[in-house]
């Protein structure tokens, strides 16, 4: 349903879409038992990447401003609400049967109708299923999964099983944070109420000039991004727009500045891709736990053996994203290296991705990567005390340590792109220099998180 935000007219419209009965298209009879039995999977943090990081603009229907009685279109005080949250290995179809006594036939149907509108394997574990009927004990009318703030589908579980998927609408202003490092760049983050999806954003496009893992106090940074807001809430954030990150006098840039046909979508200030041929790691949000060592004592086997790789320790299933595109060599299982993928990035450099949990969808022998791109996730198989990815890097087919090696740098545009890009940079360099450093002592001042946002004009 397209819903226009004045209630009248609304709500004749939801009068003529509930009293209309529409002849019920045959459901196919060959639904597939592994359609219906599909089993939520264990939720990888980089699948927890929805519509709050998208970058590219939101188009939405439009919808009454929810309030207290009015939810998902419906007056709350007219049914009854219960939640149904999603754990690994949930079957929707048994939590039909369960929750709304449905039988396996009208299963398929609502699986029917979900085609082209709402893949049932987008379900995700930590999320929650709404039922509404209308009364306590009743067969509930209505399922409502709303994986996030920007859209929400409403199943019906009644004939004739409608599917509708609904958008809510998005503003989006051009706003501006900064912050100074009193402990650690996470807590300037967090002082001034912003997000890890911002975090995320800005170590991708500075960690090439950034050393993340070793941040000094005194440090400071700028940011100007987009901000999605929901019915006059944050809701999430969009694109970087411009970035800025000193240290002890040295300042490190990235530009949002994209022509078309072109990858590169950051630049620094001489017009460099912001994004180096390698990224120093492979893992995010993670520490090294142990460096390239040619005389350390293996923790499981009690002698001393080289260790070849560097370990970056990080929660189970963190995303292990490839620091430079390539092929996949390999992607399977054996030894103490557990699951583990192996990329040949050209004739020089390979690099390699042990103790994996799992690895990610598409990732096989003679896969294309981007850099960036998830290929795994981080686990303990193989010989691995606890959680972390070993990163192993290979230099004319010998193992290096990547964290001392000159690794090439990409070409800075050039020509008539270049002086289009300037006039881009400088506009941008404006906005930066007009917002202000904030220190924890002024951010603690401010009453609430937003007061520290500055709106911006780009």
């Amino acid at each position: 349903m397209n819903l226009d935000s004045n209630p009248e007219r609304w709500l004749r419209r939801a009068q003529r879409f509930f009293a209309k009965k529409t002849s019920l298209i045959a459901a196919s009879t060959a639904i597939t038992a592994g359609i219906f039995a599909a089993t939520l999977t264990y939720l990888h943090p980089d699948s927890a990447k929805t519509a709050a990081a998208i970058s590219t603009p939101i188009v939405t229907d439009r919808l009454p401003l929810e309030t207290q009685n009015l939810r998902w279109g419906f007056f709350m005080d007219e049914y009854s609400l219960s939640e149904k949250e999603l754990q690994r290995g949930d079957v929707l179809g048994t939590i039909l049967m369960e929750q709304a006594g449905l039988s396996y036939p009208q299963v398929s149907k609502i699986v029917e109708r979900c085609k082209n509108k709402f893949k049932i394997n987008s379900l995700r574990v930590g999320t929650s299923l709404r039922f509404l009927a209308r009364q306590p004990g009743q067969a509930p009318e209505m399922m409502i999964y709303e994986p996030n703030p920007y859209q929400y589908t409403v199943f019906k579980l009644k004939e004739p099983y409608q599917v509708e998927v609904v958008k809510r609408d998005v503003r989006t202003e051009i706003v501006a944070a900064s912050g100074v490092l009193e402990t650690s760049f996470w807590q300037a983050l967090t002082d001034n109420g912003l997000s890890d999806e911002l975090a995320d954003g800005m170590i991708d496009v500075l960690a090439s000039s950034v050393d993340f893992y070793h941040q000094k106090q005194g440090d400071r940074f700028k940011v100007v991004f987009e901000q999605h807001y929901v019915q006059g809430e944050a809701v999430g954030t969009g694109k970087i727009i411009a970035a800025v990150y000193e240290r002890e006098g040295k300042e490190s840039y990235a530009f949002h500045f994209q022509k078309e046909g072109e990858k590169t979508d950051y630049y620094d200030y001489e017009g460099r891709p912001a994004r180096k041929a390698f990224l120093k790691a492979p893992v995010k949000f993670s520490r090294i736990s142990s460096r390239y060592n040619l005389h350390r004592k293996h923790p499981i086997l009690g002698y001393v053996k080289a260790h070849l790789g560097t370990d970056y320790a990080a929660p189970y299933g963190t995303p292990i994203i490839a620091v430079a595109e390539g092929t996949v060599l390999e992607a399977t299982r054996r030894g103490g290296n557990g699951n583990f993928v192996k990329i040949k990035h050209d004739g020089i450099y390979q690099t390699q991705y042990l103790h994996m949990s799992g690895f990610a969808k598409g990732i096989r022998s003679g896969a294309r990567v981007a850099q960036g791109q998830t290929i795994g996730y981080v686990g303990s198989t193989g010989l691995a005390t606890g959680p972390h990815c070993c990163f192993r890097f290979w230099k004319n087919g010998r193992e290096v340590d990547p964290l001392r090696l000159n690794l090439p740098q990409p070409l800075p545009i050039k020509g008539q792109l270049f002086e289009e890009y300037k006039i881009k940079r400088d506009e941008l360099m404006a906005l930066l220099n007009s917002v202000p450093y904030h220190t924890h002592d002024q951010i603690a001042g401010n009453k609430g998180s937003e007061e520290n946002l500055m709106k911006v004009s780009p």
